[in-house]
């Protein structure tokens, strides 16, 4: 939805300045856009989070600023069975509007009855959800696509991984509609620029390869600037394309928000694209993210962001856009600042507020990380993540007479698994868990020539990789990282690994364990293809899964040995694997 916002205004072929648009007089356009025929005042959209976005939490965002209002995924099936509690799920305050129903399911003829039956109910946009476990996506996306479009007049919220259900939804819908995604990645971009073009079709604009994530801003902005001329030398025009700017984590790349201003400001001054993003990647496994998030925000309007994915339940957030519309001399900016403070000042009226709330530590969260007495100068350091001082630790260790392997037993081994106990205890964060696994990586390889092992002593082959169509691997990363740390053979694939190599470097390598990585529900299923390949090719190493997506239960139902929620929890999972 956040490419769609654009669409009745880019008929009108605005010019683009910053977060607003300008028109041919010269004059703002207002920040209204459009799918289909539903008006959105603002680029804030409320995300469908699963029980969260219920009624009390949807109005509440509403009041705090929400543009459109997007529901939490209800069950074509039970709504087909008249469940009471699915029921409920679909009332709708009046104040909400405009609002979106997700809609979910796997069963095409279902979903369009279910659709037509619930038409005339007060929502504005239906947005159909089928990518659920245990399904063949391509196959029943498409049907139900053809169904639904058929069924329905209400405009459709339509994402796939597949060119042919593009195309087809294309076909079929009764609109100017929007493609998300497009990249350089050669079969998007060779099929799917032509489609676009043929279907009068908008899109985002993904600034991707087939090497995978660009590596800096200017590998990044040549991948923008390509896809963009090819676009307009097939008869499309700039008013057709959003660029999302692909926000990385700051954890694990300090450089994530500076390479995203520099996209930001190249799209709006050099190419005249507008820009959008999803804000809370920027703050993943940080604390207080809502601090981040605001000042993420901020900078990046000012560098031109044009829309953005946010949560307008943060009133610190939402206010600092405000203010940074203010700031900026938008057109109408002050008073839309002072209604906004008065509205507030009036809703607080004799109360006191904090707009982030404090968390009060519990009594045995007061002690400081390593204040411990008894605990080695290398063991603090690798809790510490000292980095430059960890070789000097380990030398005067060496000196005093401690055997390589008595280094990596008693002291760092300990003190990855206290970072581990601190990081489930969200004492730690990503930055910090990078920082010490990687300054215990620095003493393993340092003091690894040293020891005397024989084959019996090494540690079991692992293989790991991202799944075949996901590109997403920091949690990959973490995982590879502290395995190694553990002393195991490590075989990191990298991302969007097809099953026949994962499979088949297991049986070369001899692997005992095979580690995989999704985060989309649209690729989680391609673990249950290393699965079910694995058993044909009679592989027998352990099959554990992680990822944002995965849970417990879905590793029992594609016949996965083992889910790990973290890295940390990762390394517990093979070390008792392998010990059965």
């Amino acid at each position: 939805m956040q490419g769609t916002d654009r669409m009745e205004s880019m008929k009108q072929n605005p010019a683009r300045t910053g977060s607003r648009l300008v028109g041919a007089d010269g004059k703002p356009i207002q920040m209204q856009w459009k799918i289909g025929n539903v008006q959105i005042d603002n680029p804030f959209v409320l995300a469908p989070m699963a029980g969260v976005t219920d009624l009390p939490f949807r109005t509440l965002c509403k009041e705090q600023g929400a543009g459109l209002i997007c529901m939490e995924m209800i069950s074509a099936k039970a709504i087909s069975f008249h469940n009471k509690n699915t029921i409920a799920l679909m009332e709708i305050d009046p104040c909400e509007h405009p609002v979106s129903m997700q809609l979910f399911g796997s069963e095409p003829d279902l979903m369009a009855e279910v659709a037509k039956s619930i038409e005339d109910r007060d929502f504005d946009i239906l947005d159909i959800n089928m990518g659920m476990n245990g399904i063949d996506e391509k196959a029943m996306m498409l049907e139900a696509i053809q169904e639904v479009t058929m069924t329905t007049t209400l405009p459709l919220c339509i994402d796939s991984s597949h060119v042919d259900i593009i195309e087809a939804a294309l076909r079929h819908y009764p609109g100017r509609a929007l493609i998300n995604s497009i990249s350089l990645e050669k079969e998007k971009f060779e099929k799917l620029l032509p489609i676009a073009k043929k279907y009068g079709a908008m899109f985002i604009l993904l600034p991707l390869s087939d090497a995978g994530l660009p590596n800096d801003s200017e590998e990044k902005h040549a991948i923008i600037r390509t896809v963009m001329e090819q676009a307009i030398k097939i008869g499309m025009s700039k008013e057709d394309i959003i660029v999302d700017g692909l926000v990385a984590t700051i954890g694990a790349n300090p450089r994530a928000a500076i390479e995203c201003y520099e996209t930001f400001s190249y799209c709006k001054n050099e190419l005249g694209l507008p820009t959008a993003c999803g804000l809370s990647n920027i703050s993943f496994g940080l604390p207080e993210r809502t601090y981040v998030n605001t000042a993420f925000l901020t900078m990046a309007i000012a560098h031109g962001l044009t829309m953005a994915i946010a949560n307008p339940s943060q009133e610190l957030l939402m206010n600092a856009a405000f203010a940074s519309d203010l700031l900026l001399a938008r057109e109408e900016s002050d008073i839309r600042y002072i209604e906004r403070m008065n509205m507030l000042a009036e809703k607080y009226a004799g109360q006191e507020r904090v707009l982030v709330p404090v968390k009060k530590a519990a009594a045995d969260d007061q002690a400081k990380p390593g204040s411990q007495e008894g605990r080695s100068a290398i063991f603090e350091a690798v809790l510490k993540g000292n980095k430059g001082g960890i070789l000097d630790e380990v030398k005067k260790a060496l000196a005093d007479g401690e055997k390589p392997d008595e280094i990596i037993n008693h002291h760092l081994i300990p003190a990855i698994n206290e970072v581990g106990v601190l990081f489930d205890k969200q004492k730690y964060f990503l930055p910090q868990l990078i920082s010490s696994a990687n300054t215990m990586k620095m003493a393993i390889e340092y003091v690894e020539p040293m020891l005397e092992r024989n084959d019996a002593e090494q540690k079991a082959t692992i293989v790991v990789a991202t799944v075949e169509g996901d590109i997403h691997d920091i949690g990959k990363n973490l995982v590879v990282l502290m395995l190694k740390n553990y002393g195991y053979n490590v075989i990191d694939l990298g991302k969007d690994v097809p099953a026949s190599l994962i499979v088949e470097t297991a049986l070369k390598e001899h692997a005992k364990v095979i580690g995989l990585s999704a985060l989309m529900t649209t690729t989680m299923m391609r673990m249950k293809d290393v699965v079910e390949l694995a058993k044909e090719m009679g592989c027998d190493s352990k099959i554990v899964i992680g990822g944002a997506a995965i849970n417990e239960s879905f590793a029992d139902e594609i016949g996965a040995d083992g889910y790990s929620k973290d890295a940390a929890d990762c390394v517990k999972l093979v070390d008792r694997l392998l010990e059965e």
